[in-house]
């Protein structure tokens, strides 16, 4: 009788090849999941400098610049009734009146409507209602400062986290990159992006408020700005002492270029992104004697 089954060598040989498939098979998957680790990775390395940028651009779309308009409109009105009742214009051709001349009575203005006794300012005294300002109304003073590495500014972007919290609609907030310590670490040892901000618009525009770290292993943090009046981005921007072109202004646009660098040497990899925001409501504009009803009717003596 005839017995069948395997021999010794064949049995060897088939463990010998489940050994090596099973091998191969565990090698795979630990590249498959080295490939996902790596490339998860790259995805939140990316997402961090994306996330960092989203903030900052939120911040600058929402640039607050605050301008008194009531008070715009009270100018106005001052150097209308000074042109009206003095024969004064602010910025154009001057008519002097010879003296015990009287004013000239305006177009539609009867000659008994007589014009009040105004001076320079186009302010009949200390109490007239166009020139005296309420003490008790404070009005905040927003600047915007950059140049090619920092940038302090006003913004609206402002949460609050609490109902009923007493904080303001607004932040002073700033950006600038320094040396700092990673969590876990004792010494400077990487540059980082850090995020400033205060809800006291009080005081220098670019000092106050607690600073977060956004990011870290900043390589590269540069700004360029455009506004009206710029023919090509510049590289400084202060609407407080600028020049022409950003003085009393925000910018309409800022440009924003972040690298970071992770890694040691010939390793080390960079991610680098760009983006341009735009400031959304950089410059209300200027109160016009168009806005003002009956500008062109109404004598000194009679605007309320």
């Amino acid at each position: 009788m005839n017995k069948k089954g395997f021999t010794l060598l064949e049995i060897m040989i088939v463990l010998a090849i489940m050994a090596t498939l099973a091998v191969l098979a565990a090698q795979s998957l630990q590249q498959s999941v080295n490939s996902k680790i790596k490339v998860q990775k790259n995805i939140d390395e990316m997402s961090r400098v994306r996330d960092a940028l989203k903030i900052i651009e939120k911040d600058i779309n929402l640039a607050f610049h605050y301008r008194d308009l009531e008070q715009e409109m009270n100018i106005l009105i001052r150097e209308k009734r000074k042109t009206l009742c003095l024969g004064q214009t602010s910025g154009s051709t001057t008519t002097t009146l010879q003296p015990g001349t009287p004013p000239p009575t305006p177009s539609g203005a009867t000659a008994t409507n007589k014009c009040p006794p105004l001076d320079t300012n186009g302010c009949t005294g200390p109490e007239d209602p166009l020139c005296k300002k309420s003490e008790a109304r404070l009005s905040p003073t927003t600047e915007f400062k950059g140049n090619e590495h920092e940038i302090s500014f006003a913004t609206l972007n402002s949460g609050r986290t609490s109902e009923g919290i007493a904080q303001a609609d607004y932040l002073k907030v700033g950006y600038s990159v320094r040396n700092c310590k990673p969590p876990g670490q004792t010494e400077m040892s990487t540059r980082c992006l850090l995020r400033r901000s205060s809800s006291w618009l009080e005081g220098d525009i670019t000092r106050g408020g607690e600073e977060t770290i956004l990011l870290s292993n900043i390589e590269e943090f540069s700004l360029r700005y455009l506004g009206q009046g710029s023919q090509d981005w510049i590289s400084e921007w202060d609407s407080a002492q600028g020049d022409a072109v950003s003085k009393g202004k925000y910018p309409d646009l800022v440009e924003i270029s972040l690298t970071t660098a992770e890694g040691e040497g010939d390793r080390k990899k960079k991610i680098s992104m760009q983006i341009v925001a735009q400031v959304r409501f950089t410059n209300p504009p200027t109160v016009s004697t168009s806005t003002i009803p009956n500008a062109g009717n109404s004598p000194g003596g009679d605007t309320p």
